[in-house]
């Protein structure tokens, strides 16, 4: 039985993983071994606490706290506590800091977001901001991308594991959809109609995508834990936008069989209510398929957008421009609109991008490619953590991505 974090050690991370390959989970989740190592009596009755699990404290944090180490607010404790040697080091403290950073980086990208505010700071000690004394409340500095840009969720559809570095996914080509397959009445003994679903001719590549994060002794003395998750929150914040950008292009593209966006026979000089709604129809009649995203660059939204705007002064809006005004972006139908990140495949492209998110792209990783490390290194007196993890975009729907391009 674990009853202090002195007695853990890196074999928790394999336990983690053989006890969660056999739900095909792609990561290794080690807040949730150590929920379960809690549940089936392995830790010492109060090392972790369902009270504070309701209250989105994890199991990684509390056993860190357990131990001594501050979090946040002004207190916080400094990163070496993580490195052995160091004055301040916590026994036991550098088995769980690659699970800390792990849940750090995700929480920025939104993936369990800890709904306490242990991460966070207040400006500084009681005086150092305010006259007369006065400390400030917790300040929630988590940056999120403008929920107007288009998101991997979005564009994915489902997320799975697998155990090698190339998949093929199972394709549903364009021409298998529609009358030619549906469910008829056949004579008794006849063959049925024939729906056929086959593997694609090559495989989805999956890519390692890595981060390093260095710093000397001295910062590793003076930098708080809740300043290190500032770092890691921009780091958090680039990999959220170039994952976005990479199922983009997979999504205009294709994977490499063929598959990219399918692109509507009109050519438009310009965008219209007219012209953008007869898309949405046509495309709803001949692929039997309804958007509820679409999604173009700045000048394309920003060109739909104005839409609304009425030519002339004084003259009364239509009920489709009025619809399009409110916090959230919308083609005059009322689908949502979305921004392409910045230097996305649709930079520059003059097109719409739609789909169906029910119909989107599947996101492939790497079962126990997620891998978070940390040394001390001697010779140049400097510390280091890296975390990796290898991820792809299959597109199992040839037709899923439609796409409207202007002259």
């Amino acid at each position: 039985m674990i009853k202090d974090i002195k007695q853990l050690d890196a074999g928790l991370y394999a336990d983690a993983a053989k006890t969660e390959a056999a739900h095909g989970l792609a990561y290794v989740n080690i807040n949730a071994h150590l929920a379960a190592m809690a549940a089936n009596g392995d830790l010492e009755d109060g090392l972790i606490r369902e009270d504070l699990l309701r209250a989105g404290v994890s199991p990684v944090r509390q056993l860190l706290a357990g131990a001594g180490i501050t979090l946040g607010g002004m207190r916080a404790s400094t990163a070496d506590v993580f490195f052995r040697g160091s004055k301040n080091y916590v026994p036991g403290a550098d088995v769980l800091a690659p699970a800390l950073m792990q849940e750090m980086f995700e929480g920025a990208l939104g993936i369990h977001a800890a709904g306490d505010l242990s991460f966070t700071s207040n400006p500084g000690t009681a005086g150092d901001t305010v006259y007369p004394l006065d400390t400030r409340n917790y300040t929630d500095q988590r940056l999120p991308i403008p929920s107007n840009i288009v998101g991997v969720d979005d564009l994915v559809s489902v997320t799975f594991g697998i155990d090698s570095d190339g998949y093929k996914t199972a394709r549903v080509t364009a021409d298998q959809r529609g009358d030619q397959n549906e469910m008829n009445r056949v004579a008794e003994g006849a063959d049925l109609p024939l729906y056929s679903i086959s593997t694609a001719d090559r495989s989805v590549r999956i890519y390692k995508r890595g981060a390093r994060i260095k710093w000397t002794y001295e910062a590793m003395r003076r930098q708080r834990l809740n300043q290190l998750q500032m770092l890691i929150q921009e780091l958090a914040y680039s990999e959220d936008l170039k994952r976005r950008k990479d199922a983009l292009a997979v999504a205009v593209n294709g994977d490499g069989n063929g598959n990219g966006m399918v692109v509507a026979s009109s050519n438009p000089a310009s965008w219209t209510i007219q012209n953008v709604d007869e898309w949405a129809l046509e495309v709803a009649y001949n692929a039997s398929l309804g958007f509820n995203r679409v999604a173009g660059d700045l000048t394309e939204v920003k060109s739909v957008r104005a839409l609304r705007y009425s030519p002339n002064n004084g003259v009364v809006l239509n009920p489709e421009q009025l619809a399009m005004y409110g916090a959230n972006y919308q083609m005059p139908d009322g689908t949502p609109l979305l921004l392409a990140p910045k230097g996305s495949v649709l930079e520059g492209a003059k097109t719409l991008l739609a789909w169906n998110t029910a119909r989107a792209l599947e996101q492939v990783i790497e079962n126990g490619s997620q891998i978070q490390e940390q040394e001390r290194i001697i010779q140049n007196q400097t510390g280091q953590m890296t975390m990796s993890i290898n991820l792809g975009y299959g597109k199992p729907y040839d037709n899923s991505f439609q796409a409207i391009v202007h002259q």
